[in-house]
């Protein structure tokens, strides 16, 4: 809303972009996201369309501009008239004075237009618990810096300690720290992985998920003081790693598939009589279900179901009826939520703003607003409303080997601070296409073997993904999706044109592509989004349309005529001639948990092993495996291999940077949890 009254304080003139993060965000550090993010919502409350403005019209490379009719509050709109004790507002307010002018500077449609709209997203109560995070947020300083990863804090619940898991490449601690002092205590150390610390409702007890050296693992629990551990779950091969424990200490929620071919669910256990049943039943392609947090009174769970590139939040009651529901409308890369009452807001780090921030999520409307903490992951709220969160900083680079000795003379490619995946090599294997948001949003950029790097010069607002070259590297088809708009966002196929720099929009696609690749002769390859599983589909060059009789997928790989994809929830994957579909099973070791981590030639397979993380070369021919201790360690599709079968290009992170921040109330306006 200040956004808008600062435009009509100008209406019908150019606001720079400048000037109204200037004005409307006084004292605080924010960037252009945030101002495109606010755009966006102030249109889709408006109904209004960039490309055919009827009230904010966006002027490329200077700001925004105001087109609606304005007049001072009280005139008529159908006579222009003011009544008569009223004052015309000045031509143009001072730059200090823009609150007071602009409060009278509305037209009758914008003003309710614009109330309705903010009465959706659930009304003052939500505004003012986002407002108290976000005067939280600016006050957050490091509660422990120290050169090891400091992840998954949580409060005790009389808010004085926090529980946090201490790593790095040799142990895990567990360790409770004093809020106020900052002392110390070490309750766990070993060479097991620890995540996840929970205390019990008493503070005399932490639960904790490990996953020993010889991979077994499961949820225990051990007294504070360090003595009597116990294991409270048992791993069964599919045990994710986030839980948590009601208020009450009743109930015990975590993630955790009953059947290896179905997708994870949340399951309730017990603690008084050690009963367990299953709370949710996500089925395949549906995606699977993680990270539950009880609500305060312990009557509800928020969870994320979906995949690791497009998840939302869940709703579930603990007791009947409890069928889970879709709370976000939002989806995409999350990285843990908390509670800030008992009928929300949600606090939720996720990535729907084109990178990953802490939102509000209004449980009412299921609407999301971006609070801030660019970097921000795993947030937690104690009783008494002090904030916790994990700053994170992540590096992704593409590293360059041959594929007969992967890692020997490595040459790492176009070095940044941020995050680099989904390579391609071009046809002729001279140049390297990918993914990066090291510019701020995902864009795409193209380099040249031992030279430099360009940015595909793109249409701001969007995101940029999976990129791939045409048969003749003259062109490069993307998935785009859309910032700022309403959920869930629109994924566009685009047509980028090297040549001369044009850009085709793929409209004839829809608006649920997840990939789109050229075939020779013009045709396209799409895979369209069906929940959390895709459908391909093809397009001849004439627009006829195919869907392929093929099952739906989590992910495949094209190399010439050679196809090959894999299924939700079922281990191996499929090998198709696409000219044909003659298809053949292949006993490869490809499943939900490595779905992005492989490539393709048309003569082999390279995947990363869960098992002991290596570098495998899938032979297509004979069926054998070679094996390399090299191998990828990024997000995303992270294997690329040259078309003649010699160039190796794995995307690989540098050790992240990870502190814990914390954030008391500030100015008694965050109130206790009920």
């Amino acid at each position: 809303m200040d956004v808008l009254l600062r435009l009509a304080a100008d209406a019908g003139r150019a606001v720079p972009r400048e000037t109204l993060i200037t004005d409307v965000w006084p004292r605080r550090m924010v960037n252009d996201e945030v101002l495109s993010r606010a755009i966006g919502e102030l249109r889709t409350v408006l109904d209004d369309d960039a490309s055919d403005a009827r009230y904010i019209e966006t002027l490329p490379k200077i700001g925004y501009r105001l087109v609606a009719q304005v007049a001072p509050a009280g005139v008529d709109a159908t006579t222009n008239t003011m009544p008569a004790q009223a004052a015309p507002a000045e031509a143009r307010p001072t730059p200090f004075a823009w609150r007071h002018a602009a409060g009278a500077l509305l037209t009758t449609a914008l003003a309710v237009i614009a109330v309705a709209g903010l009465a959706q997203r659930g009304g003052q109560p939500v505004l003012s618990a986002m407002q108290a995070v976000e005067r939280q947020l600016v006050a957050a300083t490091p509660f422990t810096s120290d050169p090891e990863l400091e992840i998954h804090a949580r409060f005790s619940p009389d808010g004085r300690r926090v529980v946090f898991i201490k790593r790095d490449d040799r142990q895990s601690r567990l360790v409770i720290q004093d809020v106020a002092t900052r002392a110390r205590k070490v309750v766990l150390s070993t060479e097991a992985m620890l995540a996840s610390p929970v205390f019990f409702p008493d503070g005399k007890r932490i639960a904790y998920y490990r996953r020993d050296v010889d991979g077994a693992c499961g949820i225990f629990s051990r007294e504070v003081d360090g003595t009597l551990e116990s294991r409270i779950v048992d791993c069964n091969g599919t045990l994710r790693t986030h839980f948590d424990i009601s208020a009450d200490g009743r109930w015990l929620a975590y993630a955790s598939a009953p059947d290896r071919q179905m997708p994870s669910a949340i399951q309730l256990l017990d603690l008084l009589d050690n009963s367990r049943r299953s709370l949710t039943s996500p089925q395949p392609g549906e995606g699977a279900d993680s990270a539950p947090r009880f609500s305060p009174d312990g009557r509800r769970i928020a969870f994320f179901r979906g995949t690791q590139s497009h998840s939302s939040v869940w709703l579930a009651g603990v007791q009947p009826p409890r069928a889970a529901q879709r709370a976000s409308k939002d989806d995409g890369l999350v990285y843990g939520l908390t509670w800030m009452g008992g009928d929300g807001p949600l606090v939720v780090s996720a990535d729907w703003a084109g990178f990953r921030a802490l939102h509000a999520l209004d449980l009412a409307s299921g609407i999301s607003t971006l609070l801030g903490a660019r970097g921000a992951r795993y947030p937690d709220i104690s009783r008494q409303g002090m904030l916790s969160y994990e700053q994170a900083t992540f590096r992704a680079d593409l590293w360059l080997s041959s594929t007969t000795e992967p890692g020997r003379d490595a040459r790492l490619l176009w070095p940044s601070t941020r995050y680099s995946n989904q390579a391609e090599f071009s046809p002729d294997g001279t140049q390297v296409l990918f993914a990066s948001n090291r510019d701020g949003l995902e864009g795409l950029y193209v380099g040249t073997l031992g030279g430099g790097l360009q940015r595909l010069p793109l249409a701001a607002g969007f995101r940029y993904i999976r990129p791939h070259w045409s048969p003749d590297g003259r062109a490069i088809t993307a998935t785009r999706i859309a910032l700022g708009g309403p959920m869930p966002a629109r994924q566009e196929g685009i047509r980028h044109h090297l040549a001369d720099s044009r850009t085709e929009v793929l409209t004839q696609l829809g608006s649920r592509v997840n990939d789109v690749r050229e075939l020779a002769g013009g045709e396209l390859l799409v895979s369209e989004l069906v929940e959390h599983a895709v459908q391909l589909v093809r397009i001849a060059a004439g627009g006829a349309r195919m869907r392929l009789q093929l099952p739906l997928i989590s992910q495949y790989a094209l190399a010439g005529d050679t196809l090959v994809y894999t299924q939700p929830q079922l281990p191996g994957a499929t090998r198709c001639r696409l000219a044909s579909l003659q298809c053949t099973a292949l006993a490869i070791a490809l499943n939900d948990d490595n779905r992005f981590d492989w490539g393709l030639t048309q003569d082999a397979v390279w995947f990363l092993s869960q098992d002991d993380g290596m570098l495998v070369r899938y032979d297509l021919a004979n069926l054998t495996e070679k094996r390399f201790a090299y191998a990828p360690t990024a997000v995303g599709t992270n294997i690329a291999v040259s078309p003649d079968d010699r160039q190796l290009l794995l995307a690989r992170e540098a050790p992240p940077l990870i502190d814990l921040m914390i954030a008391p109330p500030v100015g008694g306006a965050a109130q206790a949890v009920p």
